[in-house]
């Protein structure tokens, strides 16, 4: 096996990756991993449907402590306009939004006197933005965090919001206000993450009625859907594997632990097969642990496949992993992380770190009946 790139093998039993995404400079919570692509498989046709828009304005006002004000700080407001599509490809990371939206962002006042006195880095471009229940969520390149106070008011959408000095950990405290527009176009809302009839890499395909279930993935309850590319460049369903065991297989492309569960994944399939168990396992893959957030290139994903051998599903995560299982399991989440799952698409069991297949497969040979 040989790797068009090096990869750093780290020898621990499990790597910790879960850690909390990069903030933007203006929002303690908002996650921004700077690298996740949300771009779909490469489809020549795509369906249109009707799908919400948003359009307006937020502005952030500083208020400057005494200290920051006596080396020359002065209060000020800056303004981000957002121009967004409905998002509803990766409901997991916002499940409490009514509705989602992928938005590009011009911040067209205050950036050189006001944006300026409080961050070196640049303003982001794009964000995930959301409401519902009330509340505004936003994000960057991860799951959306809560974000002040929604009212809505016919297609209005006011936003209210505060921070502290102390929540911000800085000599300066916000006031947020911003009114967005909710109108509709036709366009695809799943940019490009809709199953094809068939898969041109010879996937299953179940066809499951459609999920309508949570994002918090549980022993004993079903597995939560998601739709993911792979190397043939086409969007992928965790639930077109329903009728045969699965392990999903979270993973990052310089952990150690993920690069020997990798390793012995293949031998531990034709195991089970010659058991008479058909198992799938689906890696889900983040290209480093510096960017659990992000997803690996079309080139990483044949990378991972061509070291390792592969015949199962390697797909490249779209915050799945950190959002479905990671939150949930807090600390205890790292790389790898595994999911059984039944042939009913019931979670059996999950669990971190990886010293080999045996576990696992003694589960699924128990619920088997063998």
């Amino acid at each position: 096996m040989q790797w068009t790139h090096p990869i750093v093998i780290v020898l621990l039993v499990g790597c910790d990756g879960a850690g909390s995404p990069v903030r933007d400079a203006d929002d303690p919570g908002s996650g921004d991993s700077g690298n996740n692509s949300d771009s779909g498989g490469d489809t020549d046709t795509v369906d249109t449907e009707a799908r919400a828009t948003l359009d307006g304005e937020m502005s952030w006002t500083v208020d400057f402590g005494t200290d920051s004000e006596a080396e020359g700080a002065t209060d000020c407001t800056y303004t981000r306009h957002y121009t967004g599509v409905e998002a509803r490809s990766a409901p997991w990371l916002c499940p409490d939004c009514d509705l989602t939206f992928l938005a590009d962002v011009e911040m067209v006042a205050g950036l050189d006197d006001c944006y300026a006195q409080i961050s070196t880095t640049a303003p982001l471009e794009t964000e995930y933005l959301g409401f519902g229940g009330g509340v505004w969520y936003r994000g960057a390149g991860s799951w959306l965090t809560e974000f002040g106070e929604a009212t809505v008011a016919g297609a209005s959408v006011t936003v209210t919001h505060s921070f502290t000095a102390e929540e911000l950990g800085a000599d300066y405290s916000f006031e947020i206000a911003g009114s967005l527009t909710v109108a509709t176009d036709d366009g695809d809302p799943y940019d490009g993450f809709t199953p094809p009839d068939s898969y041109a890499c010879g996937w299953p395909k179940a066809d499951p009625a459609a999920y309508t279930g949570g994002y918090v993935a549980e022993v004993g309850e079903t597995l939560p859907d998601g739709v993911f590319t792979d190397i043939c460049e086409e969007p992928v369903r965790l639930h077109d594997f329903a009728g045969e065991y699965v392990i999903v297989d979270i993973s990052a492309m310089d952990c150690g632990p993920c690069q020997s569960a990798a390793g012995s994944e293949e031998a531990f399939v034709e195991e089970m097969a010659s058991a008479g168990i058909p198992v799938h396992v689906i890696t889900l893959l983040a290209p480093s642990l510096s960017d659990t957030a992000g997803s690996p290139t079309q080139r990483q994903l044949q990378q991972w496949i061509d070291a390792f051998e592969l015949s199962s599903p390697v797909l490249a995560d779209r915050v799945w992993g950190l959002s479905v299982v990671g939150q949930p399991l807090g600390d205890n989440f790292g790389y790898p992380t595994f999911v059984v799952v039944s042939p009913e698409l019931e979670v059996l069991e999950i669990s971190t770190g990886f010293g080999s297949f045996d576990d696992m497969g003694a589960t699924i040979t128990a619920d088997a009946g063998q």
